[in-house]
């Protein structure tokens, strides 16, 4: 039985199709590339790629079935932008964050208003504002770059 998972990690969703859970080595695809997985025992696994994060969110797997061990984060200043953009469009009400800033997962970037409706837009992952593409009283759509983060 094909097992499903959608895993975020720093913002980022990964589809991870998983054939036997405790086949050894375990094939899955990731986001359509397939990948083989070995584990030693418990005290002596070697990971294939070491992610380094804290903030990982899991939907569809039991606890049972996976184990994701606590790493440090590393904080990066330089590197690719990430882009943050408007989940729906609206108005931007005001900007929390200024270039040069560091935000983490969770910190308040704007407010935006939609549909009568106000909605604070959090940080999804941790870096440092790169440049700010909108400004307080602008109309924005859904998908539009509200910011970016080095």
């Amino acid at each position: 039985m094909t097992r499903k998972i959608k895993i975020t990690i720093d913002g980022t969703a990964y589809l991870v199709e998983v054939k036997d859970i405790n086949a050894d080595p375990i094939e899955m695809t990731v986001d359509g590339e397939k990948v083989s997985v070995t584990f030693g025992a418990e005290d002596t696994a070697t990971p294939i790629q070491r992610i380094e994060t804290k903030d990982v969110e899991v939907d569809e797997v039991s606890k049972d079935d996976l184990k994701v061990s606590e790493t440090p984060k590393t904080v990066s200043a330089v590197g690719p932008i990430k882009d943050f953009t408007a989940p729906m469009p609206g108005m931007i009400i005001s900007i929390a964050v200024k270039v040069g800033d560091q935000v983490v997962p969770g910190d308040e970037i704007c407010v935006l208003e939609a549909m009568k409706m106000q909605q604070t837009l959090r940080a999804e992952w941790t870096g440092i504002v790169d440049e700010i593409h909108v400004e307080t009283g602008q109309q924005i759509q859904g998908g539009d770059k509200i910011l970016g983060l080095a």
